[in-house]
């Protein structure tokens, strides 16, 4: 018992001190140009990171779109929109509580042009950045907190290093309940490969890496689950049609789909992707989990990128400081 008080209270105490230390840095750049990685005025209701050869919008819902090396179109569908059709799903198993899926907020007013299913929202976000400089030892990144059902947060932290064909996505998934709790988590979207809503799967059994070749197979857009920092990696993964990974994920709000089957298509098809977790996360504790999504203009995927050493620091006061942080939000409801 008191080796648990005194762990939330250290989370407690790195929360604050990340958020201080997210914000200032937003405050001080309030009347200035955008810098590289700094805030885009258009980008309305999330935050952007400008990199090369990737930009990437984070919406407060947990949804992504990415442009590739200057292009207009986005890598996720709809591809004119800066909201897109992907982001964090997960089935809370709450007791007492009916089955639901939750989701980010995929109405045609928050999403427009949407072809996604409509799920039970994330509610109450809070989002910073883009902090850091871009390197390997201080990657930009947006950090957004999003409520569910009962007293469960879900922490995204979105790391990009200037440079990398890739970027990381990091979930926290917090249970302030007093038993524990199985989530299934899931990371998805409806890919747009390189201007084509079509495509051919791809799977590295390897690396565990789904995703999905353009028509010319010239370009490949993947996901892949971190293990470094002694992450567990996805239960299971599928790559396919849009509608078969958003029925996969959820039929309806009150309807969980069946999960993701390991399986990909090979034929040219409107292709969608993404990875599970299953995951027990204990009383009034938290767990991790995350992934690498890439873009490359190469016949395979290059090595997994491995940060500097101080970057593993990084990750540990990132999702740490979420997880206090979300603590405090847990015990003022």
């Amino acid at each position: 018992m008191f080796e648990k008080k005194l762990l939330r209270g250290l989370l407690l105490a790195m929360g604050l001190a990340l958020l201080v230390a997210l914000l200032l840095p937003m405050l001080a750049l309030a009347d200035k140009d955008d810098p590289p990685g700094g805030p885009d005025a258009s980008a309305v209701g999330h935050r952007t990171i400008k990199g090369n050869p990737l930009t990437i919008h984070v919406a407060k819902d947990t949804s992504i779109q990415v442009l590739y090396q200057g292009q207009t179109a986005g890598q996720v569908f709809p591809s004119a929109e800066l909201v897109a059709d992907s982001g964090a799903f997960a089935w809370p198993v709450v007791p007492g509580v009916p089955s639901m899926v939750y989701g980010p907020d995929f109405s045609l007013s928050n999403h427009p042009g949407t072809r996604a299913r409509t799920f039970n929202t994330w509610w109450n976000p809070l989002q910073t950045g883009p902090t850091g400089s871009g390197t390997s030892a201080d990657p930009w990144k947006v950090e957004t907190i999003v409520d569910g059902p009962a007293s469960i947060t879900l922490g995204q932290s979105v790391w990009y290093v200037n440079g990398s064909d890739c970027f990381e996505v990091y979930y926290s998934v917090i249970n302030g309940m007093q038993s524990d709790l199985p989530i299934t988590l899931f990371h998805a979207a409806d890919l747009h490969v390189d201007g084509s809503d079509t495509g051919y799967g791809y799977h590295d059994p390897t690396k565990k890496a789904v995703g999905s070749w353009n028509p010319q197979m010239d370009f490949l857009e993947y996901m892949v689950p971190i293990t470094r920092y002694s992450l567990p990696t996805a239960d299971h993964y599928q790559e396919a049609d849009y509608q078969e990974i958003w029925n996969r994920i959820g039929t309806a709000p009150m309807s969980p789909g069946s999960g993701f089957n390991d399986t990909i298509r090979t034929d040219l098809h409107d292709s969608g992707c993404g990875v599970q977790w299953n995951i027990l996360v204990p009383a009034s504790d938290f767990r991790e989990v995350g992934v690498d999504w890439c873009f490359l203009q190469e016949e395979e995927p290059p090595p997994e990128f491995v940060p500097e050493p101080g970057s593993v620091l990084l990750l540990a006061s990132g999702l740490m400081g979420l997880a206090g942080y979300a603590g405090l939000r847990a015990r003022k409801r």
